[in-house]
């Protein structure tokens, strides 16, 4: 089932929304209704697009509703077979109309002054800047604020800067911050599928070693923290092993010397490690953190040496869990 409410080309949309969703006609009302108070003062500049994996037409049916009429267009794509999270991903974008592409999935929103701010930020943004990075509140399931994560002060990193940010820092980008000139990903290409849940991270490592990117002191989005995530049950080895293959495209690339991607990567690995290990110890699952933390015995994490800023995280997490194992 596929449905679109296309707008003239002549007056092609500024800004398109690209939405994932699968199996969560709850959430993706959410976030809908979310985007439709963000961007209400200026639909007529903002496209929307949905791809959906779900096995019903719940979903469908919420974007019907909620979008009906929406006068900077509509397109939706009900995927049969469905596809998985990359896959759905670049469905979405790939579906978009606009200069620009914001990626905003079912369970996260847009603040309300969301449309205005990065419209504005849009307009102004130096024709040969292709990434721009707003501020991001990582909330719960409920919508509660856990703690925000923005910029002081506006300025544009050059690529060599942006890529050190990204590649020190394993939650430098939250998807509904990031904004991307659809050219970028026409000129870069899309989302990496077999990198699995880690593709993201790939696709911020391409486009910052390309073109930078600028940071805007402005928070104009939620990402949600929950169990029911898709990035869940990404600490597993699999995903070590795709982030030290971006690790490899990082240092071919050559904006940077390797020595110092290498360097990064110890900082980037302890941090991710250690933000699993932190989601379960906030559930009080001892021993599901205790799991994590052994992803630190892997011999391909192991052989980075120690990262001397997370040492002290690293050691009051051991000492959390000590004694806790999985029950078999």
């Amino acid at each position: 089932m596929t449905f679109e409410n296309p707008v003239p080309a002549a007056a092609g949309p500024l800004l398109s929304v690209v939405m994932p969703t699968r199996n969560r006609p709850d959430l993706l009302e959410r976030a809908l209704g979310s985007l439709v108070e963000a961007t209400r003062p200026v639909a007529e500049h903002v496209e929307v697009t949905v791809s959906d994996g779900s096995t019903d037409d719940a979903s469908g049916q919420v974007v019907q509703r909620l979008l009906a009429g929406w006068p900077g267009g509509l397109r939706y794509v009900w995927n049969r077979p469905a596809l998985g999270l990359p896959g759905n991903m670049n469905r979405a974008t790939g579906l978009a109309t606009g200069a620009w592409i914001l990626q905003l999935h079912d369970d996260d929103h847009l603040r309300p002054e969301a449309g205005r701010v990065v419209l504005d930020t849009i307009r102004r943004t130096p024709p040969s800047e292709r990434v721009l990075l707003f501020g991001v509140e990582i909330v719960d399931i409920d919508g509660a604020v856990q703690r925000t994560q923005s910029f002081r002060h506006e300025r544009y990193l050059e690529p060599g800067a942006a890529l050190r940010r990204v590649l020190r820092n394993s939650s430098f980008v939250r998807l509904p911050a990031a904004v991307v000139q659809r050219a970028a990903f026409e000129e870069e290409g899309w989302f990496d599928a077999t990198l699995g849940p880690a593709c993201d991270t790939d696709m911020w490592v391409r486009l910052f070693s390309r073109y930078g990117v600028r940071c805007v002191p402005h928070t104009t989005c939620a990402y949600t923290v929950h169990e029911a995530a898709t990035t869940t049950g990404m600490w597993n080895p699999d995903t070590i092993q795709a982030c030290r293959k971006i690790f490899d495209r990082a240092a071919a690339r050559g904006v940077v010397p390797e020595r110092s991607v290498r360097r990064w990567e110890a900082d980037f690995f302890h941090q991710f490690i250690l933000g699993g290990a932190y989601r379960r110890l906030r559930l009080r699952q001892r021993a599901a953190a205790h799991e994590v933390l052994r992803l630190f015995d892997l011999p391909e994490v192991r052989n980075l040496g120690a990262s001397p800023r997370w040492l002290p995280v690293r050691a009051a997490f051991v000492a959390a869990t000590a004694g806790a194992r999985r029950r078999v």
